[in-house]
């Protein structure tokens, strides 16, 4: 994955401190790297450095053919290839930098977690057929398509390495006959010469790739090479392992005549691609290299950026290089069951072997030779991470309570806290767990997270991997009443159904008090977590068009009552913020004094308020109309409406610079506080929204896309993943029950008991 650099001062490369070796060959090495003036722990604004190796000699010719790679890696605009972002060729160590993707290749992702299922094959071919399109649009030749030159993201896999591309007028650097590309994943014609490949030779590639994916072995693989060479000539695949409703694809893009072949964009139809997937639909083994490919490069960003230098990183063992173009390492094979082997003999395939080699130059093997199916060990030659490698000790770890919708004024800003990794619980890795029924909001404790059931019920599982440590029914007369808010104070969790409020120990669920609902009939509508004091809203039972608020402070003996208010509205959930209690009832807004539950202002009901978010001196009143409604916080008064025609479908997000997002059901829109202007809208769906440092999130279930939340269009920078395997979400598309957000991970749980926690995209 990620290897050391050696102790000394920050390498510089360009304008580029490099981080860590991603991979190193015969010819060059490629770096994980950041500009050196914008140091950073976010995988998505990192690069991926290639350079010629120092100590080699850089003669004209490879200049020539290094540019040459420059202009075709630029001539190829596709979301589905890594970008080029920079390069020089006339350095003294000529080097370029791409777009660096956070994520296995398909070779070791195969090898780490198996074959992938027919859903996932069929969504990787279709990307790769429409990166392939691109590329061909382009008038260049990718040539060297395989397992290993295609990375995967949490959106989806991107096409790299255009080491070996060139243009299709290009001769000059062809006219020696070399042979260039990858054995088990050639074509025909690469075997008869460089002058013969055509844009349907990178389809049968892409065919042999397609068929390595589903079934964990090379179409054409053989433990000797003149046999794949021999079989490769007649396109002879062996596809009994693919699965059945693959093959026909498959089968066309290995037909030997390339006039047989689809083309990259008939590809895509043949594939069932005719839309992008929302969220791709990776199996959870490669979720979890995801994971741990995205953990990596974060701490080596954080490492650079605190000065410890990354040659205290330990090395994490690279199952497969990151670029086999540039590194090869001798193959290990996949744990998969070999097929009868073929009738011809091994000498006649020899024989044929040599004489197709022998007419058409010489093939660029990497060390050790690649064949069907081949992955790489590390550069050390070992398969494993370095056994005597210690890396530094671990960050500090999550120390605060992490509250539902993030805090005071639920503007679901998370800030840093949703960020950093010191504010990580300790020991986390990515999970999912399957409680037992409905769940609302959930609150994480340093180690704890504590999430909500109707009437009372409440679970509570560790923040690190998801593990039940005890969970309650609900309770009451009422046992239907809606998940509340768990107060966390201390080591106990305050829970409020339908008899009251109970009050657990943290860690081990055992009952610390219990408080019953108020006197005179009522029942609770909502509930806020402040400063230690429980505030809670009621409505009458007798009398339905009064209300309650009481404030409570679970921590004390018994949960000490604080004060109770009688109002003359029917209220909705109360939301605390800058001393005052904000009660949103019959369409108006009652500010109450937090000390004492005296009211302090009362807005007007011409705004159909049934939900507030507080951000400093603005209340934002969301109805049942177009936009959203500012009020001054102290007089409760209009200033303005934001998002004129935009009917919010959800809650509102604020963040602490004051951005606004409303989301109408299909697009997510920006706005500025203070002015009303639009900064940016985008096509992307979101239950829920809320903010992670510069970052906006848009949840629905466990599908969470990523957009940057600044003035700039952020059309160029959506990311998305999914914590749980579509299959396996079941009711998800409904929406998220609670979102959270700690030290780059979220948390989710959704209503129908699913929760699941994965690094935030």
């Amino acid at each position: 994955m990620l290897e050391a650099l050696p102790a000394g001062p920050p390498r510089l490369i360009g304008p580029y401190r490099l981080l860590a070796r991603l991979g190193a060959g015969g010819m060059g090495e490629v770096h994980l790297a950041c500009r050196a003036d914008e140091p950073t722990a976010d995988p998505y604004r990192m690069v991926a450095v290639k350079t010629v190796r120092e100590d080699l000699e850089v003669d004209g010719d490879f200049r020539t053919r290094f540019r040459r790679e420059i202009t075709a890696a630029r001539a190829v605009d596709s979301p589905y290839a890594a970008r080029l972002v920079d390069a020089d060729a006339d350095a003294p160590a000529p080097w370029l930098a791409t777009e660096y993707v956070p994520g296995p290749s398909l070779a070791e992702a195969v090898v780490r977690s198996g074959a992938l299922p027919v859903a996932a094959v069929r969504a990787l071919g279709a990307t790769l057929a429409r990166a392939l399109d691109a590329v061909h649009g382009a008038k260049v030749l990718h040539r060297d398509l395989k397992p290993a030159n295609v990375l995967l993201g949490a959106g989806g896999p991107k096409l790299i390495d255009f080491g070996i591309a060139q243009a299709f007028e290009a001769t000059a650097l062809t006219s020696t006959g070399l042979v260039v590309g990858s054995p088990g994943f050639m074509s025909p014609e690469h075997l008869t010469g460089s002058r013969a490949v055509v844009p349907a030779s990178d389809v049968f590639c892409l065919g042999a790739v397609l068929a390595f994916a589903a079934s964990g072995r090379g179409p054409f693989h053989d433990d000797e090479m003149a046999a794949v060479i021999y079989r490769i000539s007649r396109a002879d695949a062996e596809l009994a392992s693919v699965p059945a409703e693959l093959r026909p694809v498959v089968e066309r893009c290995l037909r030997l005549d390339p006039a047989e072949r689809p083309s990259a964009a008939e590809l895509v139809g043949l594939l069932g691609g005719a839309e992008v997937p929302e969220a791709f639909p990776w199996p959870g083994g490669v979720l979890a290299l995801l994971a741990e490919y995205g953990e990596a490069a974060r701490r080596a960003g954080e490492e650079a950026a605190s000065g410890a230098g990354v040659a205290d990183l330990p090395t994490l063992g690279p199952v497969v290089p990151y670029s086999p173009t540039a590194v090869g390492y001798r193959p290990v094979e996949p744990a998969v069951a070999a097929p009868p082997r073929r009738p011809w003999g091994r000498i006649a395939a020899a024989v044929v072997a040599v004489a197709v080699v022998a007419g058409a130059g010489v093939f660029l093997l990497n060390r050790g030779g690649e064949s069907g199916g081949s992955v790489g060990q590390g550069p050390s030659g070992s398969t494993s991470p370095s056994a005597g490698t210690s890396g530094p000790p671990a960050p500090r770890t999550l120390s605060q309570v992490v509250l539902p919708y993030g805090g005071e004024g639920h503007g679901g800003d998370y800030g840093t806290v949703g960020t950093q990794r010191s504010s990580r619980p300790a020991g986390w890795s990515p999970w999912t767990r399957r409680l037992g029924g409905e769940v609302g909001a959930c609150a994480l404790s340093p180690e704890v997270l504590v999430c909500s059931g109707p009437g009372g019920a409440v679970s509570a599982l560790s923040a690190a991997d998801g593990t039940v440590l005890w969970s309650k029914p609900g309770r009451g007369a009422a046992p239907r009443t809606a998940p509340q808010y768990p107060a966390v104070v201390g080591d106990l969790v305050a829970v409020t159904g339908g008899d009251g409020v109970t009050a657990y120990g943290l860690k081990d669920g055992a009952e610390r008090w219990k408080r019953g609902l108020p006197d005179g009939g009522w029942a609770v509508k909502g509930t806020d977590l402040h400063g230690g004091v429980l505030y809670t809203s009621y409505i009458g039972t007798a009398d339905e068009s009064s209300g309650l608020v009481t404030a409570v402070k679970p921590g004390s003996g018994g949960g000490q009552e604080l004060w109770q208010r009688r109002l003359d509205v029917l209220p909705e959930s109360p939301v605390v913020s800058g001393g005052a209690v904000f009660v949103p009832g019959n369409g108006r807004v009652l500010a109450l004094d937090a000390r004492d539950g005296k009211e302090t202002a009362r807005g007007s009901d011409a705004y159909g308020c049934y939900a507030v978010t507080v951000h400093a001196d603005s209340v934002l009143c969301e109805g049942s109309g177009d936009g959203v409604t500012v009020l001054d916080a102290g007089t409760l008064r209009r200033v303005r409406t934001i998002g004129e025609g935009v009917r919010p479908a959800q809650a509102t997000a604020v963040s602490a610079k004051g951005v606004v997002a409303l989301n109408d059901g299909t697009s997510l829109h920006a706005y500025d506080l203070k002015t009303g202007a639009e900064h940016w809208q985008e096509s992307v769906r979101g239950e829920q929204v809320f903010f992670a440092g510069d970052r906006l999130l848009a949840v629905t279930g466990t599908h969470v896309s990523s957009l940057p939340a600044e003035k700039t269009p952020p059309a160029s920078d959506v990311r998305s993943a999914a914590y749980v395997e579509p299959k396996a979400t079941g009711p998800a598309d409904s929406g998220s029950a609670s979102v959270l957000a700690a030290g780059g991970a979220v948390f989710v749980a959704l209503s129908d008991g699913l929760v699941a926690s994965g690094y935030a995209p």
